[in-house]
């Protein structure tokens, strides 16, 4: 099963990322936007594991859950990589980034003895869309540029998510797995 850990948004924060979506399709680029409804902050992409690793895997969430809660904002539209042609269009997270940062770091070293390779860097963002094509990317990047300061509300990290990732024709369907709460 292709699995990923993360933390899910408020209903709020959602709509409100939903609404800037729509604006930005506006322009004539051509960008596969992620469904509303599966909008999160990622922490760490596992990729296919088998049902027996997803025990390991929920041991090493809960090793990693002592943290604690935390808010974090989402605010700013931004893309990777930052300069040239944009692959991902993303919204960025400001107050409590540092918090996330802290408990991806604390899942990576929890999951390495399972053989999982650790992320070169972690930018705390959530995916909104990925460009297929060049084409209307100057005209996308000024829409961009126009939100780049918008905020879009904060969402409560109380626990952490496995999700299970099903590939689709019509986009990813996601099934939780397992919850961690973030003690």
């Amino acid at each position: 099963m292709r699995v990923f850990v993360a933390i899910e948004i408020s209903d709020e924060v959602r709509a409100e990322l939903a609404r800037t979506q729509q604006t930005l399709a506006v322009a004539s680029a051509k960008v596969k936007w992620v469904a509303p409804e599966n909008i999160h902050l990622t922490l760490k992409f596992l990729g296919d594991i088998d049902e027996e690793t997803a025990g390991p895997v929920r041991a090493a969430m809960a090793a990693a859950a002592g943290g604690g809660p935390f808010a974090f904002e989402v605010a700013g539209l931004g893309t990777f990589p930052p300069r040239g042609k944009p692959r991902v269009v993303w919204a960025g997270v400001t107050e409590g980034a540092q918090a996330a940062t802290r408990l991806q770091a604390k899942l990576e070293a929890a999951l390495r003895p399972l053989g999982f390779r650790a992320e070169k860097r972690f930018v705390p963002h959530l995916t909104l869309g990925r460009v297929k094509s060049p084409k209307g990317a100057d005209e996308l990047m000024a829409r961009i540029e126009g939100h780049a300061g918008a905020a879009f509300g904060t969402c409560s990290a109380a626990e952490m998510t496995l999700f299970q990732s099903t590939l689709t024709p019509q986009g990813a369907v996601y099934r939780v797995v397992a919850k961690q709460a973030l003690a």
